[in-house]
């Protein structure tokens, strides 16, 4: 991914085969000097229980 300063990032996840779900990036919007701007944050977070594991991490009750 670029920004316009044209610095250049790059992320590798993890590669760990019992990994079922992953949030590999949060983006959002941030306010810069009073003006809205986009920010990307790698995270690399995941859960070998799949979406039940990502869903529970985040407060949703699974059955």
């Amino acid at each position: 991914m670029d920004c316009m300063t044209g610095t250049g990032w790059a992320f590798q996840p993890p590669a760990d085969s019992n990994i079922r779900a992953m949030v590999v990036a949060e983006l959002y919007r941030h306010i810069i000097d009073g003006r809205p701007a986009w920010k990307l944050r790698a995270v690399g977070q995941g859960w070998a229980d799949g979406l039940d594991g990502l869903a529970r991490a985040h407060g949703v009750d699974v059955e």
